[in-house]
């Protein structure tokens, strides 16, 4: 009889465990997807043998700075860039993309207090992106001596604030916000050069 009342019990108990589980399962916000940054413009083709990335920036891995806390960098997005939108289209040659600059830094803003802090949602947070990079085709002739060089540059900039309410989702958001926005600039900006700057090693 004391076995059935103790097996009762336990079951009990192990139903409110569930349902405590759950509720607290429940109460948590979901974790905010991890997104990613695309490029759909037509491939720009080199006559060049092949595409290099070269990774100049070396990030500190401390504050200010935050590209380290996320799975999306400036670096990656030059990654991503020269994956999708560069391609050798020739024989002898190569085209470096080189990152000087990935930062990504937080300020924390100054907020009021009293009355009008207190009612008031305000902006408690700062982030500024950087992105420079250089892409340079080097091409060798046909005769000792003969040697091509071409470089274009490019130096994508944008900042992001986040209200003082703002969750953690939320704030991921922000930043996902400034990494699309420095992409769509890196893209443009890069394109445009390369257009200008190399001409005669492009095809089309």
């Amino acid at each position: 009889m004391s076995l059935l009342l103790s097996s009762r019990h336990f079951a009990a108990a192990a139903l409110v465990a569930c349902a405590a589980l759950l509720g607290a399962c429940a109460s948590e916000p979901p974790p905010a997807p991890k997104p990613e940054i695309g490029f759909v413009g037509r491939p720009i083709k080199l006559n060049v043998a092949s595409i290099a990335l070269d990774e100049r920036y070396n990030p500190p891995g401390r504050a200010p700075n935050v590209e380290q806390l996320h799975s999306l960098t400036p670096t990656g997005i030059a990654r991503r860039w020269a994956d999708t939108r560069l391609v050798a289209v020739g024989s002898r040659g190569i085209a470096t993309l080189t990152v000087l600059d990935g930062s990504v830094i937080e300020e924390r803003l100054p907020t009021k207090g009293g009355v009008e802090g207190f009612f008031g949602d305000q902006v408690d947070t700062k982030l500024t992106a950087t992105l420079k990079a250089k892409l340079v085709v080097s091409i060798q002739g046909d005769k000792p001596g003969d040697y091509a060089s071409y470089t274009a540059s490019v130096v994508s900039t944008g900042t992001q604030t986040i209200l003082q309410s703002a969750t953690l989702n939320e704030r991921d958001k922000a930043y996902f916000d400034l990494m699309q926005s420095i992409a769509q600039k890196f893209d443009t900006t890069l394109s445009a050069e390369i257009a200008r700057a190399m001409a005669p090693v492009i095809q089309p």
